[in-house]
């Protein structure tokens, strides 16, 4: 199968999985508990602990903020929510446990070469506390990197009060969506992201987004965390207001439709990614995955697809901080009239 038959395959798969999206065949619950999580990495050779069809709902809680890290920041330990150790128990470390990560999910057919894409149909926050801190490299000796902050969210009016009269409003997003790697990688650290997903920290997966991720090896391996409850673009102090959170995924897989790089869509938006240590090159690559989903879906020549995106799209900075840098580009979908 060519390249160009299977964006076009994406496209057209675009406007009909949203029929798709209202007849799941199953729901499913994934609460995060220890016999359901793995912490700050991803692995092939992890065990799944949920096995679904293409189309099943899953109905998550995920967890982010380790009581310990509470506690030393100086939390009553009756003010932290019981589940939290009930989820941590086990957990050695003090740090913070952001990447406290549902999964793996099993997609019972998905095999390397396939495409997943995952629904993101709902997602809030849960809980009132949260975590936030500096370890930026954008500031090195400048700041102390051992800086905590815990905020606690106002679930009524949906904000976060940063100091008197400095109020934020909460936009949900799980920042860390990804299938495991090629089994050759081993066990891989999920502070970066990666072609297979990961830490992309991109605040536009929110409700009503779709991401598209390329399976590697068999059942997809999903895992979902790292709550966010309001992240800024660029994410500069390395940190969100991290948070545990709930909502619904649907997931489809779709066959023989290979994908280099994360692909996502908004009501509003198709999007491309790029990552690299590079900023620059992130850019380009975000760019030129854009240009290629032009020129492959719209019928457009590239020396066309290039203007357009120079006119019609946007190249936002996902993240600075993760090591791999992040941009992704949009371009709004009413720009296409047929």
């Amino acid at each position: 199968m060519t390249r160009t038959t299977v964006v076009a395959e994406l496209t057209v798969l675009f406007a009909i999985t949203s029929a798709c999206a209202q007849q799941p065949r199953t729901v499913h619950e994934l609460k995060a508990s220890p016999s359901t999580t793995h912490i700050s990495f991803f692995d092939a050779s992890l065990e799944p602990v949920l096995w679904i069809e293409s189309g099943d709902v899953v109905r998550l809680e995920t967890a982010t903020g380790n009581p310990r890290w509470f506690e030393n920041a100086g939390v009553p330990r009756d003010q932290i929510p019981p589940e939290l150790y009930a989820v941590y128990e086990g957990y050695e470390s003090s740090g913070r446990g952001d990447h406290t990560l549902n999964g793996p999910i099993f997609v019972n057919g998905a095999e390397p070469g396939d495409v997943l894409e995952i629904r993101i149909l709902s997602v809030d926050v849960r809980l009132s506390i949260a975590g936030q801190g500096i370890a930026s490299r954008l500031f090195p000796g400048e700041i102390d990197g051992n800086v905590s902050r815990v905020h606690w969210i106002d679930l009524v009016n949906r904000t976060v009060e940063f100091a008197p009269g400095v109020v934020v409003p909460i936009k949900p997003f799980w920042g860390v969506i990804g299938v495991a790697p090629p089994p050759e990688m081993g066990r891989v650290g999920s502070g970066a992201p990666n072609f297979f997903g990961g830490n992309m920290d991109n605040r536009d997966l929110g409700p009503g987004s779709i991401l598209y991720l390329p399976v590697h090896n068999p059942g997809a391996l999903l895992s979902i965390g790292d709550g966010h409850a309001v992240q800024g673009y660029g994410e500069i102090s390395g940190s969100a207001v991290e948070t545990s959170l709930k909502g619904e995924i649907q997931v489809f897989l779709h066959k023989n439709q290979e994908l280099e790089w994360p692909r996502a869509e908004t009501p509003t938006h198709y999007m491309t990614m790029g990552l690299n240590a590079d900023l620059d090159e992130a850019a380009r690559i975000a760019a030129a995955e854009m240009i290629d989903f032009l020129v492959e879906t719209k019928g457009i020549d590239r020396e066309t697809a290039i203007l357009l995106c120079s006119v019609a799209m946007d190249m936002v900075v996902t993240q600075v901080v993760d090591g791999t840098k992040g941009i992704h580009a949009m371009i709004a979908k009413d720009v296409f009239r047929d």
